[in-house]
């Protein structure tokens, strides 16, 4: 078997969106007067999906509180934060490294239009042949369905592919579908339990020739 395919999650691993999210979500939580963790803990969400998030915000604030609607508003203010975005180390260099002589495709739980809008801002979208994100698929991280549907579009098969996570539920997901996967964590994710990555690198553009023959090893 040899390698096909590289997958990468968004935020976190491509993009520094971490912050972002958190002001996203504070502004939106602030105009229902409901209270949001402070930035410090606010990693205990890194890999939880935006539907979990409101669904433990409309708890805490009472029934008359909408998971749905907090998820949409949330979204609508994340948007327009989206040029303060910016990419992590390494990724710019790792994808033209790669372009060409792997199908590359983005796989997150965020929404689909936040992770087009995330792409058009730095001028990615066309390294990429596919795109998925968790409003395609009826499970999100930690659950396998948004790899499984990223194989799919790709016309290839699990074994073939390597993730790229930044978080705990990323890397299960992955595993999960059969993956080959590498952990890649950041400041808010340094405690994660990534024993079941094949690979754990301190940043993206440590991915290099190297590190792929590794992994072609254990493919085979």
């Amino acid at each position: 078997m040899t390698i096909e395919a590289l997958i990468f999650d968004m935020d976190g691993t491509l993009v520094d969106s971490e912050r972002i999210h958190w002001l996203a979500w504070k502004q939106t939580l602030a105009e229902d007067g409901m209270a949001i963790p402070d930035y410090d803990d606010f990693k205990k969400y890194v890999g939880v999906s935006d539907e979990e998030m409101a669904q433990e915000f409309s708890a805490a604030a009472g029934p008359k509180s909408d998971p749905h609607h907090l998820v949409t508003r949330k979204c609508n203010a994340y948007l327009e934060l989206v040029p303060q975005i910016e990419l992590l180390p390494g990724v710019v260099e790792t994808l033209e490294r790669w372009r060409g002589r792997y199908s590359m495709a983005v796989a997150s739980s965020s929404p689909y239009r936040e992770l087009i809008a995330l792409l058009d801002h730095h001028g990615l979208r066309d390294h990429f042949v596919q795109v998925v994100g968790g409003d395609m698929v009826p499970r999100k991280k930690p659950a396998p369905d948004i790899y499984r549907k990223s194989v799919s579009l790709l016309g290839t098969v699990p074994s073939a592919c390597i993730a790229f996570e930044d978080s705990q539920s990323g890397v299960e997901a992955a595993k999960s579908a059969g993956l080959t996967a590498v952990a890649v964590p950041h400041a808010m994710s340094l405690d994660h339990d990534f024993s079941s990555a094949d690979v754990v690198l301190d940043s993206l553009a440590d991915f290099d020739e190297r590190s792929l023959q590794l992994l072609a090893t254990l493919i085979r």
